[in-house]
């Protein structure tokens, strides 16, 4: 929320500069993204008095003006309207410059001097041309002559910008942004126009004065959902002309981060900015019977809205429509077929409440986002709707002429009951920690414009409690809880004292889990790791472009009801996804090589009413990884260098009778990849991308990851025993095997350690695929080493448990020794 200091302290003069302004906005709870002075660009724009008009000697289209700038006399050339003798304009003087960085200087037109030129608001605040139709700029007749134009336009101000959070809906206007200021400075608060008859600010809501005028309104208003809009007011407005608005609220609307259209859209905006209500404005000529609709759409209903697409409109989706079908989206956007234009001259305003869960489903589902629909969402004051039409209708007649019609065409089905909290001193005084004294809180909760009542209790007295009636439009109040942070934000947190804790949080030695993942994450920080945090929301189309279809777990995530857009709209099944993410990104930014790993929790369907959460360790690595030096020669991404990684972190882990089985599934390379089984169970996966998957996501190879469920690792860890150095010989011996090609080498040396007696490591040193060896078959060889801790091995010893091991591989797989 823009919020322009000038435009501010028209409803509430503050003490403070904007720059305390926002410091005191801060420490009161509001966030202040943003403050920053925003001055328009120009120099040498005066206002001049046009003292003589004659025609143009060579264009009947143009006239020859002589303009007063307060002493100097200019010769002007133009063909505006309003370029008539005794009219006061702002002219831009030669050598004069206007925004975007435009110099007005001495020019000949049609064979005519014409000395610096008057200006339209478009040329005086963008540098633009004057837009269809658009006047030049007339000033008050008894406007000081020579003086600068920055003098007389808000051309400069400071701009709060505040990021609001959902407690501070009410702060969507800058009415609601002066109630804070007012509470905060103890200054007045000014309303504009008929809003102060109405009781704009008042802790009931609005309320209509007496003496109101009426009249016989042209169209009815049926709201057949009243559960979707339970209020509808039709204000007209009759004998409207095509304008632009005064530079001064075009001004404040860019301020505020909207463009200025034309006096009746900018009326709209305007008091939309100013009350938060939302408003829109129909070409009454346009609409169609003699009856509004508030209803839900009907199958097949289509609308051309404001911004020109035409829109599918989903059955039930809220609608305004007349007797021949829709003309607006409830709460988001207006149509097309009944939009102001420069031959309107009737016009039929809505001003409305509609359910905040409504507008927010069609604002997704149509992915239509607007600043109405924002407001809506939040929740607006449900009272306000006929007070903010009254002064939309007297600022239109204000900017574009016309009439406002007598009375209101309205429903409304919302009963006037006003939301009373009891508050009670002792719940402030213990949940604050501090003695907030009774006339404070009165004071506080008064300034916020809430009602405060006495509470007299069982025994008659009020000195203990209040009753709070609290303001339609603070939707954000529910519970006496709320009403104490109220009195925390203006009582001033910095008020607070410091105390010491009555005694020690007692703490306790962290758990074996924390310690393992921790020393995991140290682990792979001294291998040069670096940790990725992803988003656990991913697109569906993440995990498609990975291989993984609906059959697949991976494949089938877990769908958001309420996603804020398409690509977060389902919880992760793996930590991959993310990670390939930052390797493209990476990528891109020319990184050659890194080694990234994850963390985190991934998420699967399970029958109960939550998901199924696991927590996996995600490890990626793509181009160089070890750069060429003197001594070796650069090293890249691989299986092999994966594989040995996963192989160190389960060794860490204390994970033994672990196997590597190959073809590992999608999104791994079928041929470099594999399995990691660990007591039976698949625990997790390594490998290359699969080629399919680097084309998909536009990534270049190499890239090798893994990914390793924690939880079962943790399952299976064990804390490693301190082993005694042995005082006898070790001793080497190889053995090498000839075994069909599709037999894995892990389940060898897995046989070879199940198998043996005696040994300290079995490692493979050579694969031959050559002759001797049969097509179809490899050899293995394999150097194990013996050692024994209570004597030295006999030569016999190692020959017998040699002989046990071959029979056993030629059991298991047919191998056959190779010598």
């Amino acid at each position: 929320m823009k919020v322009p200091f000038k435009w501010l302290n028209e409803y509430v003069t503050l003490p403070w500069d904007a720059e305390e302004t926002a410091r005191r906005f801060t420490m009161a709870g509001l966030k202040v993204e943003d403050l920053y002075y925003d001055r328009l660009d120009i120099s040498g724009v005066v206002t001049a008095r046009i003292l003589k008009v004659t025609p143009h000697p060579g264009r009947n289209d143009l006239k020859v003006g002589v303009l007063d700038a307060g002493g100097p006399k200019y010769c002007v050339v133009s063909g505006a309207p309003g370029f008539s003798e005794g009219n006061v304009t702002v002219l831009a003087v030669p050598g004069a410059r206007l925004p975007g960085n435009v110099v007005i200087g001495t020019r000949d037109i049609a064979g005519t001097r014409s000395e610096g030129m008057v200006l339209s608001s478009n040329e005086l605040l963008t540098g633009g041309s004057p837009r269809p139709r658009e006047d030049i700029i007339l000033l008050p007749s008894d406007t000081p002559l020579g003086k600068p134009a920055e003098d007389i336009f808000e051309l400069d101000d400071w701009v709060i910008d505040l990021e609001l959070t959902v407690n501070f809906s009410h702060c969507l206007s800058i009415l609601g942004v002066a109630i804070e200021a007012s509470a905060l400075s103890g200054a007045p608060l000014r309303l504009p126009g008929i809003l102060e008859k109405w009781q704009w600010a008042s802790p009931r809501g609005s309320a209509e004065p007496e003496g109101m005028p009426k009249a016989k309104q042209k169209f009815a208003i049926e709201l057949p959902d009243p559960d979707l809009c339970p209020r509808y007011v039709g204000k007209t407005v009759r004998g409207v002309t095509f304008r632009y608005s005064p530079v001064k609220v075009e001004r404040r609307l860019w301020l505020s981060g909207m463009r200025p259209v034309n006096a009746v859209v900018d009326a709209t905006n305007y008091v939309m900015l100013e009350t938060g209500q939302p408003l829109h404005a129909f070409d009454e000529d346009r609409l169609r019977g003699r009856a509004i609709f508030a209803r839900r759409s009907r199958p097949g209903e289509v609308i051309v809205t404001l911004d020109g697409e035409e829109r599918s409109l989903p059955e039930g989706t809220l609608v305004i429509a007349d007797e021949a079908g829709p003309v607006a989206i409830a709460g988001v956007m207006g149509g097309k077929e009944t939009e102001v234009t420069e031959d309107t001259k009737n016009l039929l305003l809505e001003s409305a409440y509609f359910s905040p869960l409504s507008v927010r489903l069609t604002s997704q589902k149509l992915k239509l986002r607007t600043e109405a629909a924002l407001r809506f969402e939040k929740g607006v004051d449900p009272t306000a709707q006929a007070a903010v039409a009254e002064r939309a209708a007297e600022m239109i007649s204000a900017l574009a002429g016309g009439e406002p019609y007598p009375g209101r065409a309205e429903t409304n089905v919302l009963s006037p009951c006003p939301k009373v909290i009891r508050l009670r001193s002792k719940s402030v005084e213990r949940t604050l920690g501090v003695a907030v004294s009774r006339e404070e809180c009165e004071t506080i909760l008064s300034g916020l414009r809430f009602g405060v009542e006495k509470s007299p209790d069982k025994t008659g007295s009020s000195e203990d409690s209040w009753c709070i009636v609290v303001p339609p439009r603070r939707v954000d109040i529910s519970e006496e809880i709320d009403l104490v942070e109220e009195i925390a934000r203006y009582y001033g947190y910095e008020r607070f004292p410091e105390r010491h804790l009555s005694k020690a949080i007692p703490g306790g030695p962290p758990g074996k889990d924390f310690v393992r993942v921790e020393r995991l994450r140290d682990f792979l920080v001294s291998l040069g790791g670096l940790e990725a945090i992803s988003n656990s929301l991913i697109s569906p189309s993440d995990l498609a472009k990975l291989g993984w279809d609906e059959k697949d777990p991976r494949g089938n995530p877990v769908r958001l009801t309420n996603p804020l857009s398409s690509s977060e709209s389902c919880l992760r099944t793996s930590l991959l996804p993310g990670l390939l993410k930052a390797v493209i990104a990476n990528q891109r930014a020319k990184v050659p090589g890194a080694l990234l790993w994850e963390i985190g929790n991934v998420f699967f369907r399970s029958s109960e009413e939550l998901p199924l959460e696991v927590r996996e360790l995600g490890i990626v690595s793509f181009g160089l990884q070890r750069p060429k030096t003197w001594l070796e020669d650069e090293s890249l991404s691989s299986f092999f260098q994966m594989k040995g990684l996963v192989t160190a972190i389960l060794e860490l882990a204390g994970i033994e009778d672990v196997t590597f089985l190959p073809k590992a599934s999608m999104p791994f390379h079928p041929g470099k990849s594999a399995r990691i089984v660990a007591k039976g169970s698949t625990v997790g996966e390594v490998g290359e991308l699969h080629p399919a998957c680097e084309s998909a996501l536009e990534i270049i190879p190499p890239v090798s990851m893994a990914w390793l469920s924690l939880d079962a690792l943790l399952g299976l860890s064990q804390e490693k025993k301190f082993t005694p150095i042995s005082r006898f010989m070790p001793v080497e011996r190889d053995l090498a095997v000839v075994v069909p090609e599709e037999v894995p080498a892990g389940e060898v040396l897995g046989a070879i350690k199940q198998t043996g007696k005696d040994l300290v490591s079995v490692t493979l040193f050579d694969i031959w695929r050559k002759p001797p060896v049969p097509e179809g078959f490899k050899s293995l060889a394999v150097r194990i080493v013996y050692q024994a801790f209570d004597r030295t091995l006999t030569e016999e010893e190692i020959a017998v448990d040699r002989q046990n091991i071959v029979r056993e591989l030629e059991r298991r797989f047919g191998a056959k020794q190779r010598v």
